[in-house]
């Protein structure tokens, strides 16, 4: 299954997760209302009867419709205020797990391996970096959490950084990653908002029985029957809370079991080392605090741990985790049974400084190069252990000034300008511009960057961005809406912008303003691209322009992308009529593409770009931010 049919399958798994949901919510009318039909014939004839003749005698239709509409509406704003205060995605969930953010800026050897782990694998894979949180638990685990890829963090325990070693950590990482590409985190957010409102009737049950203990302190009586009755109810609820608890667990073990396997098997694929996630899941077993989680709500994110955090009775017999064993003989059927001491690793000196040079080009030859428009989205949503060595070449290889600036937040606003201020013809009007809106000691930090970007290698244009978008997420609100005003102000003093300061608006601005809340993940609306016609036109146009200088050649380009859409009749915008906020507003409409669509769309971009069969960096890096505006991480394309 590729990319896009994991995300489209997880959407349609969210429709099976109501249906069960709706079972559940029947059976907790039925219920409730069993309990209250119980309560009104004990206090009237001293027994329990519930034969037909009892039911119309004591419990009228009208009673069971309002109970009924009590309920759902109990569940439903008890789900939606859970949904709503998970709203802020993958951040919500690991704050809520007790995790503490990992600054970029750490010192500490094992909590930047960890760092360095998962920005390889990031731009390895064409996505945004996710943010990083630790927990501080023994226990080795791990998860993700996210609405999108574009909000994603991953969480471990500091178990995870103190007992694996760092190919064990990787393993434990595309473990991760694999959840990311497989649409897994939006469904487990969904999952803790349902089951809250299923679980609440029982906390309600629990709060009758305490406000009763408390009115007989306070001596208050309402009548030995009355008491009675308003334990029984109180009783009665916790009870159909605990049956509400058992219906969470087994939705939850329908839902996550089996994706744990998949997971495990990409974690393989990703890095081609099945020591490396088997060798993770001994030492949790060799451990002793194994994988359990002790945080208060560990319980409600137990289905997306990377191994089962809590131990309960109802875990046993509802895991959402396969057992250990099982797991382990899947990856490796020779296995002798034994599970590995855990014992803490030795910190990881940190990556030596190399040449620009040093280290890259035997990957070039390696590695997976761009040959055909399939090739490209085949690749889309996975890792390659070549791309991931490539990559963590690559970062190495990253001048030390520029690659120390992307990974703080602070620097990483004057590397921005920098790259902007680089670009400008009239560069005295744009520092004028940096003095008067950016703050005091930007314009010596910005120029302090420039003699490096002068003769900086094409290929690490990208990847330094990506380290400045992860680095940008720490800065405050306010730091935020100061370097968006002053990047904006750049990008226009010529009157105009050019590639470069496109991609930087909507590959760099575009992220942090939906991180920073600005703007609203897209929601697929769009189930065919004959409906965005006009869009399409502007985006394959774009590229074709941008690839070739020649109208003729630019024509050429533009036709072999259409052929690729399956939409009839494509015209192409003449490069004079052709304008930068026109593009915005297309793209912003083909970001609502349901996933099943996107594949043709950007075959077709890849298409335009392999005309001639001479790629070029700028045409690459242009498919690549289109395909990141999609929600759809396209790994780094080698020429």
């Amino acid at each position: 299954m590729n990319f896009f049919e994991a995300q489209d399958k997880a959407r349609r798994n969210t429709s099976r997760l109501v249906l069960l949901f709706i079972l559940a919510v029947a059976g907790l009318i039925f219920l409730t209302n069993l309990l209250l039909l119980g309560i009104f014939v004990y206090s009237k004839t001293g027994q329990l009867d519930f034969s037909l003749d009892t039911l119309q005698n004591y419990y009228s239709w009208q009673v069971f419709a309002g109970v009924t509409i009590g309920i759902c509406l109990l569940i439903f704003c008890g789900s939606l205020y859970k949904t709503m205060s998970l709203s802020g995605g993958g951040t919500t969930v690991a704050e809520m797990l007790g995790g503490r953010l990992i600054p970029q800026g750490t010192r500490d050897p094992r909590e930047r391996q960890l760092l360095n782990v998962v920005e390889e694998m990031a731009i390895a894979a064409g996505m945004p970096i996710p943010k990083v949180y630790l927990m501080d638990e023994s226990s080795i685990n791990a998860f993700a959490a996210g609405l999108s890829p574009a909000d994603a963090v991953i969480g471990v325990t500091r178990g995870t950084l103190t007992r694996l070693s760092r190919d064990e950590l990787q393993g434990v990482i595309a473990h991760e990653f694999s959840h990311i590409f497989n649409g897994d985190m939006r469904l487990n957010i969904r999952l803790i908002g349902i089951l809250h409102g299923i679980l609440l009737i029982g906390m309600i049950g629990y709060f009758v029985l305490r406000s009763l203990r408390y009115s007989r302190r306070s001596g208050s009586s309402k009548g030995g029957g009355g008491m009675a009755a308003i334990a029984a109810l109180g009783v009665g609820l916790m009870v159909i809370g605990y049956i509400g608890t058992f219906f969470g667990q087994w939705i939850k073990a329908v839902v996550s079991r089996q994706r744990e396997y998949l997971a495990d098997s990409s974690a393989v694929q990703f890095t081609r080392n099945k020591d490396s996630i088997a060798g993770a899941l001994k030492k949790i077993g060799g451990a002793s605090a194994g994988s359990f989680i002790e945080s208060p709500t560990a319980l409600q994110y137990s289905h997306a741990y990377f191994a089962n955090g809590i131990s309960s009775f109802w875990q046993s017999l509802f895991a959402t985790h396969p057992p250990l064993e099982k797991r382990i003989r899947r990856i490796e059927p020779n296995w002798d049974g034994k599970f590995l001491a855990s014992e803490a690793s030795t910190p990881v000196a940190p990556d030596p400084v190399q040449t620009p040079s040093s280290g890259i080009e035997k990957f070039a030859v390696t590695a997976a190069i761009l040959s055909s428009a399939e090739q490209a989205i085949s690749q889309i949503g996975t890792l390659n252990e070549e791309i991931i060595d490539y990559v963590h070449q690559l970062i190495i290889a990253m001048p030390a000034t520029l690659r120390s600036a992307a990974q703080d937040a602070f620097s990483a606003r004057a590397l921005i300008y920098a790259i902007l201020i680089h670009n400008q013809k009239n560069q005295k009007a744009v520092w004028s511009l940096l003095k008067q809106h950016a703050d005091a000691s930007m314009p010596a930090l910005t120029e302090k960057y420039l003699p490096e970007l002068t003769n900086l290698d094409e290929k690490f244009r990208l990847p330094l961005l990506d380290l400045c978008i992860n680095a940008l997420r720490e800065l405050s609100i306010n730091q935020f809406i100061q370097f968006k005003r002053t990047v904006h102000q750049i990008i226009i003093a010529d009157k105009s912008i050019d590639l470069k300061e496109w991609i930087i608006q909507r590959l760099v601005i575009q992220q942090l303003d939906q991180h920073f809340g600005f703007r609203k993940p897209a929601k697929p609306k769009h189930a065919s691209l004959d409906g965005v016609k006009s869009d399409v036109e502007i985006l394959l146009a774009l590229i074709a322009y941008v690839e070739h200088k020649d109208d003729d050649e630019a024509r050429a380009a533009f036709d072999s992308g259409a052929g690729e859409t399956g939409v009839d009749r494509l015209e192409m915008p003449s490069r004079q009529d052709f304008k930068l906020e026109s593009l915005n507003r297309s793209l912003d409409n083909l970001m609502q593409l349901r996933p099943l669509v996107k594949p043709r769309l950007l075959k077709a971009c890849v298409a335009i770009i392999l005309t001639d069969g001479k790629p070029t960096t700028r045409g690459i890096e242009l498919v690549r931010t289109i395909s990141t505006c999609l929600d759809c991480p396209m790994p780094p394309i080698l020429i």
